[in-house]
């Protein structure tokens, strides 16, 4: 099998430095993203809701353009920097998403190379 790079309609490739997400059969490896807004060239706010919010609306344009959706997601992993603090918010935007039938998750506190960023998300899905 070839690898197959997804890369969403109106993505700055001369910008990229990894692929949004790679396909390999019928599996989707998505990209970690955090809750930066491309549009306004920002994070989408200071606060761990809003910039969930927005990781996941960045990884379900990356799952659209993979052809899949997400009832598709098997495997969520979230970076939180302030794990204690900021959980129940991720779960807010989680459950948003997720609202019947949600994937396996592992969600854990640690450091995030963006500055200002509270969380990185990544996903596996199927096609």
């Amino acid at each position: 099998m070839e690898k197959q790079l997804i890369i969403p309609e109106g993505t700055d490739v001369t910008k990229m430095v990894i692929a949004p997400a790679v396909r390999i059969g019928d599996l989707l490896y998505l990209s970690g993203t955090a809750g930066y807004d491309r549009v306004a060239g920002r994070l989408a706010g200071d606060d761990i809701y809003s910039q969930a919010k927005q990781a996941l609306k960045n990884l379900g344009e990356v799952l659209e353009a993979a052809g899949s959706s997400w009832d598709k997601v098997v495997k969520v992993n979230c970076w939180l920097v302030h794990a204690a603090r900021d959980f129940d918010g991720w779960n807010r935007a989680f459950k948003e998403v997720f609202t019947t039938n949600p994937p396996a998750r592992t969600t854990v506190g640690g450091d995030i190379a963006m500055e200002g960023a509270l969380c990185e998300v990544e996903l596996i899905a199927t096609v």
